[in-house]
């Protein structure tokens, strides 16, 4: 059995978590637009760090694209990010598992569609003693626990 989970959610308004076995949060970070490269970076280094003394480098990230309304720039901005957040947990010898949104919503009941506000809900539901649960942190969240139960 795997101890912990850590999951990825990228983008500029993603976040970080890291579940243990027994399916309680352990770390949880909402990423912000504002932070620079070296921010993204310390912040993949600091969960896989704290994945690490838990004693797992299992990662899972999800495997998701730019969406077209979001234009040019947008596209390039979730591509940077997006690449960077991979290249750090990489650098970081974490074992990265792509999931689909599909894949990890249909297992958690929560198929979102892409209203933000069914899965902030369902992390809600999952994790009550959490409070201020964000849009940026619940997908982490779910995904870790998506992992968590896969491995479990």
């Amino acid at each position: 059995m795997i101890p912990a989970v850590m999951a990825i959610d990228p983008g500029v308004n993603g976040g970080i978590a890291i579940i243990d076995s027994n399916r309680v949060p352990y770390y949880l970070l909402g990423l912000k637009s504002s932070m620079s490269q070296r921010e993204l970076v310390y912040a993949v280094r600091d969960a896989a760090d704290a994945l690490s003394g838990l004693g797992s480098k299992v990662c899972y990230i999800e495997k998701v694209g730019y969406m077209p309304r979001d234009g040019g720039k947008g596209a390039n901005t979730f591509g940077r990010v997006d690449g960077l957040l991979r290249g750090a947990a990489l650098a970081y010898e974490l074992e990265l598992r792509e999931v689909s949104p599909v894949l990890w919503q249909s297992k958690l009941n929560c198929l979102s569609g892409g209203n933000k506000n069914v899965t902030k809900y369902k992390a809600q539901e999952l994790f009550p003693n959490i409070k201020g649960i964000t849009h940026a942190t619940a997908d982490a969240l779910l995904i870790a626990f998506y992992g968590v139960s896969t491995l479990g």
